[in-house]
């Protein structure tokens, strides 16, 4: 908030703090070693996460820790309106800027500045928080205006800068202020940036919190002192006044949330936290940074409710504003840590190190303060996104008392922040504090205000380059001049030491009263007198367990360590094998060992619950490949199988990738010591998941010199074309430098066999291009063997088999991947292992190859599928595809029965279709209603088998049932120019969605019924008939485009 001038100005509020005790005990000292030591600390954290964002976000808002890369609006999944912080105005950087001026790195700061002034704009269509933009960016933008102008004065620095910050913080500000129409002034919650309040989701606007509404005042009154227009200074009063009108008469408490149309409450709970803090934050330094005496005596108003009613001993806890001796809810939140520093500032001493010393034995208890708890200090709320309100009144407390004890306090903050929140990219917020586990977020503030205030709390003022005595903080901690209270609506910052004020000299005397750092040197004594009988408090009101000496946590859990599953035993825990290779637990206290073992086994059940659900919110980890050239009769093939990434080691991301020969890991699962470590130096290593972390097999391989793995799994029969892409989790340490990936063992099997055909084989491990939906793709790249001369090329081409154009790549025509159970009337299934690829160019001994023109119509009705726009349209190109797929199908020889599965013409085309409706369900809507006839047509000239048709029908009725059920979205469009597997489940009879299809009516199900058995039996003339309908110069038939859609 400000130094120890400003806690000397507000010294004629309340002189209470100044009748200190006679020291009684002294308080926990801290050489100058250690200092220096702690502050260097400080600032090598702040740069840890500065880099991080700069290096891998900028310039996006912020920074996603764990998976180390950019959060822009509306490109990662909603986190609701957590996310209307940000606006894609590079919120992390200009959040940041005064802090790189606090820490005295000029030459960054005039980076940085350079860079706001570059690329930072507002004119998206996005909506924000009017509350968030304003003390984040505007607050931001034009303290690095101050900070600029101030440094240029003191050193010469940044010569260049001619205002552009403010500038930006006007038009900013400016987008903020249609929030502000409204009957009573209090601004509207949201507001788009580029529409106002005019966007289709603001219509509902009418409710907003208290802070949100009377935490504007600094920054819009900054704004217009420097700039001379007086609008945002106005109307953020107007919004302060009815705010205070609005207080309950009887005990001067406001509510939480109000309506911005009558001001009436709509949340009547009151106190200190969420909702409310801040705003009784800005009354006190509103009048410190204007000189409002009306501020003031509101503040003094609310406060005296506050310390009467909602005080209770060094807790906080909320009430109700209409009735005050009643309390509202049995929990405090974690916001409300900034209170004792607003005491401080107050000079109400005594209850500020009375709370804070209730907060940090919370601490103590958690590693960090919990967003809620409650009144008995048991978790309610276990996130902690690594908040500065705490080390705000630390750093408040410390300037008042002096009392190294506060030092303390801030060296096991930063402690716990470089253990549990301290990752590679940054520090990542504690997704609960009783297990530790991350999540994948770094606010703006962590750098704003966390780092700095841990920095300021270690600093001297001589360790400064300017003077903060002459600055306030606002609730960001960006820093404001305390001159604006008496210059002009001009662009102003603190002047020179040398400047004359002596004109001021009434404004300075009413600034100033004596310093208590002189008059009562031995003040840290006091605040140890107030803590003494604080000392057990927590514990006192709920005494902790005896502490349990955890054996075994989640996170270093191992299925195939036996001393793990020996402590799990012990624990009362039981592991069951699920057929899909996860694992069950179940736990019984009954059977536990000992209570104590009982006890350790809820921690061990919650904590892998959380780690269950952290695995399921991170992003998903693009898949890798495993690529290698295959020979076979003299011919060569690229064979890339689809693989599962791993969150540790090298990252195959681009053009990186990894190629060596490959060779088997004896024992098989690289848990134990090899036979064969000598071979594996300079070999990529085949191994099989079990027995072992992941991480440690890696960790064993880099050891012996091996330059990769390939993890193969250990359940039969998966593949990745009928399973979730699997990625392989670390141990919380990254020190593995090679790359590791993941394979299924149905995929797996095309390598081992390469390999046992050819030993020598050498793969490539690098990232996925997608190409089509098969897990496994094989594409013929040459006609003859290495060996073979450009004669024996001839001699193909005169035999008529049709050969690639020196350097051209084949398109591959459809990639699929049968592993799925087709099941007939009468007929046996289909083998889980059939691999069907069709590759154009693809040419064999005794097999015809597809020829050249063939495989160019291909081409040109896949195309002709992609640019169709409308349902009839979209029918020609079928009909066309599935003609030339049965002539090629014919020509192989493989003529479709009755009695057999069909060919993969039929799940070829659904898939298309499916895949050219994704973005436009309206198109699916037609052909299942207005083009039912023709559609199920066109499906059963694909095959001849009933059933097929029957699942085909079934699995586009469920997909347009997914598609009314899923929120509307952005689609991308993708290209059609290579057919996508079978989808899974294609002749299932679409039972996999059978509670979808409740939504569809009993009308268009008899439709399909009747319609089955009109075309039993149906043969290509009919679809001739059909199509004449659509092609030709002859218009649509009347009929079926007068039809309305019935669905």
């Amino acid at each position: 908030m400000c130094s120890t001038f400003y806690i000397g100005a507000l010294c004629v509020l309340s002189a209470s703090w100044l009748v200190l005790s006679a020291p009684e005990a002294g308080s926990q000292s801290m050489s100058e070693e250690e200092r220096l030591n702690l502050k260097e600390e400080a600032k090598e954290m702040f740069y840890h996460a500065y880099t991080a964002y700069m290096d891998n976000a900028y310039p996006a808002d912020e920074l996603m820790p764990l998976s180390c890369k950019a959060r822009w609006r509306d490109s990662e999944p909603s986190r609701g309106d957590i996310d209307e912080t940000l606006g894609n105005f590079s919120l992390t950087l200009v959040d940041s800027l005064d802090t790189l001026v606090v820490l005295g790195d000029i030459e960054e700061f005039d980076r940085a500045l350079r860079l706001v002034v570059r690329d930072v704009g507002f004119d998206h269509d996005l909506v924000v928080s009017v509350f968030e933009t304003n003390i984040r960016m505007v607050g931001g933008l034009l303290s690095g205006h101050i900070m600029a102008e101030h440094l240029n004065q003191l050193y010469g620095a940044l010569g260049w800068y001619r205002g552009e910050l403010l500038t930006l913080a006007k038009d900013l500000a400016t987008r903020l202020l249609p929030a502000f129409n409204t009957t009573t002034g209090i601004p509207h919650a949201k507001v788009n940036l580029k529409y106002g309040m005019k966007s289709p989701k603001l219509q509902g606007s009418r409710e907003t919190c208290t802070a949100c509404a009377g935490t504007i005042i600094l920054e819009f009154a900054a704004l217009s002192r420097l700039t001379g227009d007086p609008i945002f200074e106005e109307k953020a009063r107007q919004a302060m006044d009815c705010l205070w009108s609005q207080r309950h008469r009887g005990s001067d408490l406001v509510g939480t949330v109000l309506n911005v149309h009558s001001g009436d409450w709509v949340r009547r709970d009151s106190g200190v936290g969420a909702g409310i803090d801040s705003y009784y934050e800005y009354l006190l330094k509103a009048y410190v940074l204007l000189g409002d005496e009306g501020y003031l005596e509101r503040f003094n108003k609310h406060y005296s409710a506050v310390m009467k009613y909602i005080s209770q001993g060094p807790m906080l806890l909320d009430v109700h504003m209409h009735r005050p001796h009643t309390t509202s809810r049995n929990f405090m939140d974690a916001l409300l840590a900034f209170w004792p520093g607003l005491q401080v500032l107050k000079g109400d001493i005594k209850p500020a190190i009375e709370t804070h010393e209730m907060l940090y034995q919370v601490i103590q208890r958690h590693n960090f303060l919990p967003e809620a708890f409650t009144t008995d200090f048991q978790v309610h709320w276990g996130q902690h996104p690594l908040r500065p309100e705490f080390l705000e009144s630390t750093y408040l407390l410390y300037l008042a008392t002096d009392d190294p004890y506060y030092l303390r306090v801030g060296e096991q903050v930063l402690r716990s922040l470089q253990k549990h929140a301290w990752v590679p990219c940054g520090y990542a917020a504690v997704k609960d504090v009783r297990t530790g586990v991350h999540e994948d977020r770094m606010d703006s503030f962590v750098l704003a205000e966390t780092f700095k205030y841990l920095y300021l709390l270690f600093a001297k003022p001589s360790d400064l380059i300017i003077d903060l005595d002459q600055f306030i903080f606002t609730t960001e901690a960006h820093l404001l001049p305390l001159s604006l209270a008496r210059l002009s609506n001009l662009t102003v910052v603190p002047g020179p030491d040398n400047q004359d004020t002596a004109q001021d000299s009434d404004v300075e005397y009413a600034r100033s009263c004596p310093n208590a750092h002189y008059l009562f040197p031995g003040r840290h004594e006091f605040a140890e007198t107030i803590r003494r009988p604080l000392k057990n408090f927590v514990n006192n009101v709920c005494p902790s367990r005896k502490t349990i000496k955890r054996k075994l946590r989640a996170s270093e859990f191992q299925a195939g360590n036996s001393r793990h599953m020996g402590l799990l035993r012990d624990m009362g825990i039981t592991i069951m094998a699920l057929p899909d290779g996860r694992v069950q637990l179940l736990h019984t206290s009954s059977n536990a060992k000992s209570s104590d073992d009982a006890e350790e086994g809820l921690l061990f059940m919650q904590e892998m619950i959380e780690l269950s659900k952290l695995q399921q919110e991170q992003p998903e980890n693009p898949p890798r490949v495993v690529s290698f050239t295959r020979w076979v009769d003299g011919h060569s093939s690229k064979v890339t199988i689809q693989a599962g990434p791993a969150q540790f080691g090298l990252d195959l991301k681009g053009d990186v990738q990894v190629s060596g020969p490959i060779v088997k890991a004896r024992h098989l699962r690289a848990c134990d010591q090899l036979e064969n470590e000598k071979e594996v130096r300079g070999k990529i290593v085949i191994m099989e998941r079990g027995d072992c972390m992941f991480i440690e097999k890696a960790r064993r391989l880099e050891a012996l010199g091996a330059i990769g793995g390939i993890v193969l799994d250990n359940t039969p029969g998966t593949s990745a074309a009928s399973s979730p892409m699997f990625a392989m989790s670390g141990d919380g340490t990254n020190d593995v430098s090679i790359p590791l990936v993941f394979l299924f063992s149905g995929d797996a099997e095309v390598l081992l066999k390469a390999l046992q055909e050819n030993p020598d084989l050498e793969v490539v491990l690098s990232d996925y291009v997608e190409k089509g939906k098969g897990s496994v793709e094989e594409v013929e790249v040459d006609g003859k063997d290495a060996s073979e001369g450009a004669g024996e090329a001839g001699e193909a081409g005169e035999a008529g088999e049709a050969s690639l154009e020196e350097g051209a790549m084949p398109q591959v025509i459809s990639i699929i991947n049968n592993r799925h159970q087709y099941h007939f009337q009468g007929s046996e299934s289909v083998s889980n292992d059939d691999l069907v690829t069709v590759v154009e160019g693809q040419h064999e001994e005794q097999a015809l190859s597809v020829p050249q023109d063939e495989a160019l119509k291909n081409q040109e009705i896949l195309k002709e599928l992609e640019e169709a726009e409308t349902a009839e349209e979209i029918l020609v190109a079928a009909v066309r595809y599935v003609n030339l797929r049965q002539e090629q199908e014919n020509a192989k020889g493989n003529t479709p029965l009755l009695d057999h599965p069909s060919s993969s013409i039929v799940a070829e085309l659904q898939s298309l279709l499916v895949r050219k409706t994704a973005s436009d369900p309206s198109l699916l809507r037609s052909l299942l209603s207005v083009h039912l006839r023709e559609l199920m047509a066109v499906l059963q000239q694909a095959t001849p088998s009933p059933a097929d048709l029957d699942a085909s029908i079934h699995q586009l009725l469920n997909q347009l049932s997914a598609f009314s059920t899923k929120p509307p979205q952005e689609s991308t469009k993708k290209p059609l120019m290579t057919a996508p597997a079978s989808p899974q489940g294609a002749a299932q009879k679409g039972d996999f969605h059978e509670n979808r299809l409740e939504h569809l009516t009993e009308k268009i199900q008899e439709k399909i019924r009747k319609l089955k058995k009109k075309y039993e039996g149906l043969i290509p003339q009919h679809i001739e008939g059909l199509l004449s309908d659509f092609e030709g110069t002859s218009p649509p038939n009347t009929k079926d485009a007068n039809r309305k859609d019935e669905l």
